[in-house]
């Protein structure tokens, strides 16, 4: 489960790192395309707000604003259409009229930005730069992960399991004298559980035959 949590989230991180490159790519296409088209339509600026955007790294605090126009034009044919643009110039304000150019049949691509604006290339470059790098540490963070974290931590559960077996003896450090193993004691002699062999189970059976029947012949009679 942590494996794929672990390889979930760089990933998903490239993805979008790749999606927002593609899509600076096609931005910048697409403005080239608009001015090397020669197609050009004057535009009123309708409106323009600012959006400000705020991000915290620690105790610093950074905001960066971006502002938006919309713009309405109408095409040599007769269509009126409307955009809205950001990362135009500060100095336009609703009510001023603009040149916008757009590629030949496509007047939904038109752009109020001119030709070869210096900022709208150098932001590019830089946004392409950073994505990069990025897209560059998520993947190296990947192959980080399966080639030396995984293996380590392979090692791990195998030294882990072992010890469990009782397989991993603690390893003895070079040099460091084995102590001996202790005398054994002597063992004690085994005590006897019942009487010898020739020891009488019983009394004896019948009476003595060889009694004295008589008197002793040398009893003395008289002093």
């Amino acid at each position: 489960m942590f494996d794929a949590f672990a390889l979930a989230l760089p990933s998903l991180l490239a993805v979008g790192g790749i999606t927002a490159m593609i899509w600076a790519v096609v931005r910048l296409r697409r403005l080239r395309s608009a001015w090397r088209s020669g197609l050009t339509a004057h535009a009123v600026c309708l409106r323009s707000y600012a959006t400000t955007r705020t991000r915290r790294n620690g105790m610093h605090r950074s905001s960066s604003t971006t502002l938006t126009h919309l713009y309405e034009f109408a095409t040599p044919e007769g269509q009126t259409l409307r955009f809205e643009e950001s990362g135009g110039p500060s100095s336009v304000v609703p009510g001023d009229t603009v040149p916008v150019r757009y590629p030949a049949g496509r007047p939904d691509r038109a752009t109020a930005i001119p030709p070869g604006d210096t900022k709208t290339l150098v932001g590019t470059g830089v946004l392409l730069a950073f994505l990069t790098v990025f897209i560059t540490a998520c993947v190296g963070f990947g192959v980080f992960y399966l080639t030396v974290f995984s293996g380590l931590k392979d090692k791990a559960e195998d030294v882990v399991e072992r010890s469990e077996d009782g397989v991993n003896a603690p390893a003895r450090t070079p040099g460091t004298p084995s102590r001996p193993a202790p005398p054994s004691m002597p063992s004690m002699p085994a005590l006897p559980t019942g009487p010898p062999d020739d020891f009488p189970t019983g009394p004896p059976e019948g009476f003595p035959t060889d009694l004295p029947t008589g008197f002793p012949s040398g009893f003395p009679g008289g002093r």
